[in-house]
């Protein structure tokens, strides 16, 4: 940190699925004019005057292959709307360590493949860097207990992205649950991702699932808001469509009238096609959580994505596909959108401007860490206002144990005797139980 211009380096890794979208798009908005105009997406706006003249610097970003060039563009696209910063394209399997070494940022934006966290994390940690990390924070309990470790003894933030907390329709009908519904009783929650997500878009989807990548959300969601602990979790999941994609991805290119050479890949992707998991809490509460990414492309939203509460005097639900804002357009069929995520504005001065839920949750991080490095707070005082590592491990810890036991299912079911698999939580284990 600069302390006479009271400014933030930030180092960004990995290009991310959203990262034109939101994150990039949001570091232009900060880089520009900083943080304090966000402040009221997340409650916090009263802190607005303290932190009005902290600059935000991206000095690098990184990003593994060369080959693709991923750096270089990005670093072009931010030159198209700042052309007097300037931001180095880095590369290599290990980048974040170059650029620690070399520009020493204050923020490291970590937003790399779902198990590529941990290592880039733990070196900026070590590099007396704070963190910002696209969700989930890892994908085994004994990496989160690590990470957590290490920020907490280095007083070290590490934020994590979880932007469906940050959901106005989410957040209004979580925050007034209990006392409208009364006791919950079972949360019904559904994230479906696209099916070029996991055959398109991500090389890695064989080493993640459709439940550690988007269910965190949901998982987030409720052990933020109802202040829950899973005890208990069930689990099975589905491979027909992309463990033998070598196949169907010709059936699906016959539907659609299509080449199947144009299809990124066309051999078989040896993961998860949906996972659902049901996770029983302390409280005796039921959660039911139903992921994939094979949602068709003719699906009307990005994404399909609802919550519902039951309570024992009524019942809420939130539901994308019924926020109210659809579209028929030629050429691209009905289709419903979501603003409320990553809206955009055109200024009369001719900029892009970026606002939602996806801008807020990348604003709650960086702010701790303005307050930490600027303004001297305690990471105590900070604990709940922003999504912590800590408050990660029990979202990781049900990955963790929905992936063992959807595997042990998986192939009970297949050698025909049944699921018979599910796993007992404590606060330090994952026990698996069959019966």
């Amino acid at each position: 940190m600069n302390a006479s211009s009271r400014s933030l380096k930030v180092a960004v890794i990995g290009g991310g699925m959203f990262f034109d979208d939101i994150i990039g798009q949001t570091f232009k908005d900060f880089m520009r004019g900083g943080i304090a105009g966000a402040l009221n997406s997340i409650g916090m706006s009263h802190l607005a005057p303290a932190v009005a003249d902290v600059g935000i610097d991206v000095v690098a970003v990184g990003t593994r292959s060369q080959r693709s060039g991923t750096a270089g563009r990005i670093v072009e696209w931010f030159a198209q709307d700042l052309p007097e910063r300037k931001i180095e394209a880095c590369y290599g399997d290990a980048v974040w360590r170059d650029i620690l070494a070399k520009h020493e940022p204050d923020v490291l934006f970590v937003a790399t493949p779902d198990h590529v966290h941990t290592e880039p994390i733990l070196d900026a940690i070590a590099a007396g860097c704070d963190v910002i990390t696209e969700k989930p924070l890892c994908l085994t309990t004994a990496e989160a207990d690590e990470i957590i470790a290490r920020a907490t003894k280095a007083e070290r933030i590490v934020a994590v992205d979880m932007h469906k907390r940050f959901d106005p329709f989410v957040r209004d009908m979580m925050l007034n649950a209990e006392k409208k519904y009364g006791a919950i009783n079972r949360v019904r929650a559904v994230l479906e991702e696209p099916l070029e997500v996991s055959t398109e878009i991500f090389a890695w989807a064989e080493q993640s699932n459709p439940f550690a990548y988007v269910g965190c959300h949901w998982l987030d969601v409720v052990h933020h808001y109802l202040q829950v602990k899973p005890r208990a979790v069930f689990a099975t999941g589905q491979k027909n469509l992309l463990l033998h994609w070598d196949k169907h991805h010709l059936e699906i290119a016959q539907r659609r009238g299509v080449d199947p050479a144009t299809f990124k890949r066309r051999e078989p992707i040896n993961t998860w096609d949906s996972v659902d998991v049901a996770v029983t809490y302390d409280n005796g509460m039921r959660g039911d959580y139903n992921n994939n990414w094979i949602n068709p492309a003719e699906f009307e939203g990005a994404v399909n994505q609802e919550i519902e509460l039951y309570g024992i005097y009524g019942r809420g639900i939130v539901d994308q596909q019924d926020r109210g804002f659809r579209e028929a357009v030629i050429g691209d069929g009905s289709r419903t959108r979501n603003p409320s995520f990553g809206g955009r504005v055109r200024h009369i001065g001719g900029h892009l401007e970026l606002f939602g839920y996806g801008k807020a949750s990348i604003a709650s991080g960086l702010l701790a860490i303005i307050r930490r490095r600027v303004l001297g707070e305690t990471l105590d005082d900070l604990a709940e206002t922003y999504p912590t590592a800590a408050s990660q491990r029990d979202v990781v810890q049900v990955i963790e144990a929905a992936s063992l036991v959807a595997q042990r299912n998986y192939e009970a079911f297949e050698a025909g005797r049944g699921t018979p698999v599910s796993a007992r939580l404590s606060d330090t284990e994952i026990e698996l139980v069959e019966g």
